[in-house]
């Protein structure tokens, strides 16, 4: 019988297994590895894991790199890197985010004929860097993004929207290259692995400008006409995916002689029927360690509390497996951030309501979107600081034999 205080660390420690194999620096280094570039080279990295991304091309590519620039998240940037950084609005633009499309388009505009231009992009990217057409300003652009994230609307159809109420998203930032030799290493976030939808592809270009979701009619008014787009040939590879990082965990989990049920890339839809399901398929499901992997999605009230889909999610498991004994969940987002918070999610078992009853019913946590202040005082909290990585979200449960 596995220690009642051990289970929680054997799912933190199969967590970082997972976030180890899909750091950006190790995936960009293993890349080049692989795939090397001659000749000089102008590097752009934008994203939650530009600056690990930027530290990998930087490790292996060395004095090739003529000039880089860095967009990320503010406190994801690397001091050691002595390129330009913007740390620029997530996940709701700011003004350093039109800031740092003005850059962006600035270091393209520069970069000589005959030198490779390599983009390294990883989720965050919608949000970091953008821009606008002249009937939006930043104040439409940010009431377009926070609807967006209370919406319960999968990435993909977020970021088709993102795409459409900008100037350089669905591969329109290909028109400002001057270069035919370019190549993309992009770090997945999202369903399907879908180049064109991962930080709303600067450049790739998305020729599915319709959408599954009725938007609202003052969110139509600022959708542009679709443009055409210079006919650069871009060399992408998906260096880093949810399912890498699933693959990690099952590793790991071997060597430490579990027995692993892999659930596959199943982790889409509402987070509440998603508890539900997870509950029903542990309850039927043979001792060890469960994985699933994928990104679910949440409809928020007009005011939110502390949290986001991931400790929404971890909650709604722990009111449906109250007292139940020999389940662990880790629910985690593999950037580090769950919604606006700092923590990543959260690890639960039958007792965190128990644990966390003197702030009040879960339950009301659940439904004020507030979840992560019930698991604070539950003591439950995933805090895991910056990633150098975004691959979406992964549960591990642990159940043990009885």
């Amino acid at each position: 019988m596995i220690k009642s205080q051990q289970p929680k660390k054997i799912l933190s420690d199969l967590f970082c297994s997972a976030l180890d194999a899909v750091n950006g620096c190790v995936v960009v280094e293993q890349q080049l590895q692989r795939k090397s570039i001659q000749g000089k080279v102008a590097v752009v990295a934008v994203g939650k894991a530009a600056a690990a991304m930027m530290l990998g091309a930087q490790n292996q590519l060395n004095k090739q790199i003529q000039s880089a620039l860095i967009i990320t998240k503010k406190g994801h940037s690397d001091k050691t890197l002595a390129w330009p950084c913007i740390e620029s609005g997530h996940p709701i633009p700011n003004e350093k985010s039109l800031e740092a499309g003005a850059k962006l388009l600035e270091f393209i505009d520069n970069i000589p004929k005959g030198t490779t231009f390599l983009a390294l992009i990883s989720g965050g990217a919608s949000a970091l860097v953008e821009v606008l057409p002249q009937n939006i300003d930043l104040n439409s652009l940010q009431k377009i993004n926070k609807w967006l994230l209370g919406s319960g609307l999968e990435i993909a159809e977020m970021n088709r929207v993102r795409q459409s109420v900008s100037l350089i998203k669905a591969g329109k930032a290909l028109n400002y290259v001057p270069t035919n030799k370019m190549i993309q290493f992009l770090i997945s976030d999202v369903k399907m692995d879908e180049k064109a939808i991962i930080g709303s592809g600067l450049f790739v270009i998305n020729e599915q400008n319709t959408f599954k979701s009725e938007l609202p009619d003052w969110i139509k008014e600022y959708i542009q006409i679709p443009q055409p787009i210079a006919n650069i040939s871009v060399d992408s590879h998906i260096v880093a995916s949810n399912e890498m990082a699933c693959q990690a965990v099952i590793k790991h989990a071997k060597k430490e002689n579990f027995t692993v049920n892999y659930h596959g890339q199943s982790l889409y839809g509402d987070v509440f029927e998603l508890a539900e399901s997870l509950v029903k398929e542990l309850l039927n499901a043979k001792p060890g360690i469960h994985i699933w992997g994928g990104e679910p999605t949440l409809n928020l009230p007009e005011k939110t509390g502390r949290g986001g889909r991931n400790q929404s999610l971890a909650l709604a498991l722990a009111c449906i497996l109250e007292n139940e004994k020999g389940i662990t969940i880790l629910v985690g987002a593999t950037d580090g951030n769950d919604g606006s918070t700092e923590d990543a999610g959260a690890i639960i078992d039958g007792l965190t309501l128990q644990r966390g009853q003197n702030v009040g019913l879960a339950q009301d946590y659940l439904t004020a979107a507030d979840a992560g202040t019930f698991l604070e005082e539950a003591g439950d909290l995933l805090s895991t600081g910056p990633t150098a990585t975004n691959v979406m979200d992964i549960v591990i449960a642990l159940k043990e034999p009885i």
